[in-house]
């Protein structure tokens, strides 16, 4: 927020010092972005009044002006065709230099000598607009210097105001803070309104369907106005604030916003339908055309000031073109509202407007400060353009908001801050802080009625904070915790967040991080265009409409990324949110893991360079869900999308499907235009987490050899190994310490549809020596176990 200076200290006694100001400021919470001086660098920028103009007679695309400046006149050659006879202009004289950087000289211009230069706003660095001169108001004196003319002499400070702060996006807010700070009077204006017979309900109507959207609505008819400039030292405040003045009554409403915080909306009553105000929530695809000039289609969530027959305002956000403040007007419906502030929000994201009003709103107004905006506002619209406020407002107000009651205890204050205010201090604070302090007598409790302007004042805590940001946060001691607190600890899924990671990183896999906004471009490589989605309202790009139903597109994308950097040899993993769509309002956001490879193995001493292949990720799978202590990990064929038909799994942990991995088909792969078959995978870390056990502690190394022993069996084709794992684990008994496939084939000499499978079996017992011939009956009985399963047939 822009605070002109002069304008604040027509509340508060300000400092004389700018960086006094600004120091006090930024203790007390109040973030000084900027200490701006607009006039800066046109010292010797003067206003000049144009006598005369003069074709030149050598040149048909420049003109000889003859002007004014105050200490006599001077002749200009000038290509700008936007001025009349009787303007008052910008005048830049020979020696001075622009805040461009260009030097004014006299010159010569086709025979004619032009002694000095008349600018433009951009020339000026004012404004970007370069198309002719920049006209200046016609009460400006001539002769003096433009900055004077403009009002851009005052020093401004450019303000962070926080999203808990709403009041302090006013004048008086902002007054309000630096009277508290400096133990000054606040000064806030006494208004008197004379009021007129007519009465407001004889001249108009206000309805309000729905008092959700919108608790509190005051209006005000003033008859007989005359709509023109407003006083030049208003223009000037109000430029430097940052917004543009309109005319006199538009003007009134912008400066009691500035002053007050309050939004407030000036309409033309004439040009009401029925003379009537209806605030109701629009219908589905209801047109308005917004002051901007913009035709918009209405949500039926968006709440709407209407007339008798249409909408007339998106409430809270912009006004309506068709009844707009005109040189026509007469007679004004002035509105003062407060509107809930999530309704506001949603539609100004929903059209992509924002505008003062909005900025306010979605922070929260004071509805309680509805009546002295609204009085602040009419009274200046009869001081700067006349007319007569009719008596008796209109003010909709069914469920008067109330102040909040807080109790601060002050021991409770000197505990959490560790500062030693007394309660006197503390009491102080609060009053000059208009909160109004009540201390009971001994019991060291302060209680506060917390007006409606402070929402951010809920609980204790809200007024300790006020109270060591008012008497100086450098009273707050710094020291170490005791050693007696309690350290935080991570979750459990912290730490297995953590497994994860270094599990991948030890596998030689690399951690990503992705945007959580994709395009539909991404889902179209990887074949996924039919997949439920979230929608953003309104995305910078196309490219970033989507919000991420998997890991996996943008993984795609970081791969391309590689290889259009000859990169091709890629190991990624990334942990993160998806996001699902569901019937409620909110998606769901589960958290997965997501895996993607593709390259070539690098030769060793032991192997030869080759391509990456589906079980160099299963490797990387199978160590992390063994880190992780997964109990009955399977691993499952499956046939899905994206993946290639004959080389994908499932992980299952139970019955429970932890993730899904394998290639990625050769249409994903032709468009992404990827040089290497692409190998990914997704996981359910949730679920991980939660199925995750702890690891089991390590058994002692037994001192007793174990017997190897080998088992080849021809099954049908169908049969699948890690079923013929889990049973052979079963029929081995306790002895049995590991078995492992070591060799699988296929040939004439096991017959058509069927593979020999040769497993590798290892006993031991931990108390003796197993005999050769125990070792001999546990494989038997593993064979058995086999056979009457899956009519295994022993070679």
């Amino acid at each position: 927020m822009k605070v002109p200076v002069s304008w604040l200290a027509d509340f508060v006694d300000v400092p004389a010092d700018i960086d006094e100001l600004e120091e006090m400021l930024t203790s007390a919470g109040l973030k000084v972005e900027s200490i701006e001086s607009p006039g800066l660098g046109l010292e010797d920028i003067v206003v000049a009044k144009i006598l005369a103009i003069h074709p030149h007679p050598r040149a048909d695309r420049v003109r000889i002006v003859e002007v004014a400046t105050g200490s006599g006149q001077r002749s200009i050659v000038c290509g700008a065709w936007n001025f009349e006879v009787g303007d008052n202009v910008p005048l830049a004289a020979p020696g001075v230099q622009l805040p461009n950087g260009l030097k004014i000289a006299e010159r010569n211009v086709r025979g004619t000598m032009s002694e000095g230069m008349l600018c433009s706003a951009s020339e000026l660095g004012l404004s970007e607009e370069a198309e002719g001169l920049l006209i200046l108001p016609a009460t400006a004196v001539v002769g003096a210097q433009i900055s004077q003319a403009l009002g851009l002499d005052d020093v401004v400070l450019d303000l962070e105001i926080t999203p808990n702060r709403p009041d302090l996006m006013s004048l008086i807010g902002v007054a309000r803070e630096v009277a508290a700070l400096r133990s000054v009077d606040l000064k806030i204006p006494d208004i008197q309104i004379k009021q007129g017979d007519a009465k407001t309900v004889d001249l108009a109507a206000v309805e309000v369907v729905d008092q959700v959207g919108c608790p509190r609505y005051l209006a005000r008819v003033i008859t007989g106005v005359t709509i023109g400039p407003s006083p030049l030292w208003v223009q000037k405040r109000l430029t430097a604030a940052g917004l543009r003045p309109i005319s006199n009554v538009v003007d009134a409403t912008n400066y009691a916003l500035l002053v007050t915080g309050h939004p407030l909306h000036a309409f033309d009553l004439d040009r009401l339908a029925g003379s009537r105000i209806v605030v109701r929530r629009a219908t589905a695809q209801e047109p308005i055309t917004t002051l901007d000039g913009v035709e918009r289609k209405l949500d039926a969530d968006d709440l709407v000031i209407a007339d008798a027959e249409k909408p007339i305002a998106i409430a809270g956000v912009m006004g309506g073109a068709d009844s707009e403040v005109s040189d026509a007007t007469t007679a004004v419906l002035l509105e003062a509202a407060h509107f809930e502030t999530t309704t506001i929000s949603r539609t100004g994201r929903r059209h992509g407007l924002r505008s003062e009003a909005s900025a306010r709103y979605e922070r929260g107004t004071d509805p309680n400060n509805v009546e002295f905006a609204s009085m602040l506002a009419a009274s200046l619209i009869v001081e700067w353009a006349g007319g007569e406020i009719a008596s008796v407002p209109i003010d909709v107000y069914p469920a008067p908001m109330h102040s909040c009651t807080v109790v601060l205890r002050t021991e409770r204050a000197r505990l959490v801050t560790g500062a030693d205010y007394s309660d006197a201090e503390m009491l102080d604070a609060l009053t000059r802080l208009g909160l109004s302090p009540r201390a009971a007598d001994g019991d060291g409790e302060i209680t506060v009625e917390a007006p409606t302007r402070r929402q951010d004042l809920k609980i204790e805590e809200d007024l300790i904070e006020e109270v060591a940001r008012l008497l100086g946060y450098d009273r707050v001691p710094t020291q170490l915790p005791s050693s007696r607190s309690r350290a935080a600890a991570l979750t459990q899924k912290q730490r297995s967040i953590r497994r994860i990671r270094g599990v991948l990183a030890g596998s030689g896999m690399f951690e990503a991080l992705t945007q959580s906004m994709i395009g539909p471009e991404h889902l179209r490589i990887l074949g996924a265009t039919e997949v439920s989605v979230l929608e953003l309202a309104h995305p910078m790009t196309i490219e970033e409409s989507l919000m991420r139903p998997s890991l996996i597109p943008a993984l795609l994308s970081a791969v391309q990324r590689n290889h259009a950097k000859r990169n091709l040899d890629v190991r990624l993993f990334e942990i993160g949110p998806v996001f699902i769509p569901t019937r409620d309002a909110l998606p769901q956001e589960p958290t997965r893991l997501g895996l993607v490879m593709c390259g070539i193995q690098p030769q060793g001493w032991l192997s030869k360079e080759r391509p990456l292949d589906f079980y160099d990720l299963k490797g990387v799978v199978e160590n992390l869900v063994t880190s992780l202590c997964l109990p009955d990990i399977k691993f499952e064929p499956v046939t899905l999308p994206p993946y290639h038909a004959t080389r994908a799994a499932q992980v299952m942990s139970g019955t429970t499907v932890v993730g899904t991995f394998g290639e990625l088909t050769e249409e994903v792969r032709e468009r992404a235009d990827l040089a290497h078959r692409i190998y990914a995978g997704e996981f359910d870390v949730d679920a991980m987490v939660e199925l995750s056990e702890r690891p089991s502690p390590s058994s002692t190394v037994t001192r007793f050899p174990a017997v190897l022993l080998d088992l080849a069996l021809a099954v049908k084709d169908e049969v699948a190994a890690a079923d013929l794992l889990s049973v052979a684990r079963e029929a081995g008994g306790q002895d049995l310490e590991q078995v492992r496939i070591f060799d699988v084939y296929r040939g004439d000499q096991v017959g058509e549809g069927r593979k020999s499978i040769a497993l590798s079996l290892t006993f031991r017992n931990a108390a003796r020596t197993l005999t050769e011939q125990e070792a001999i009956s546990a494989r038997d009985a593993i064979a058995a176990a086999l056979r009457k399963g899956f009519g295994a047939e022993a070679r």
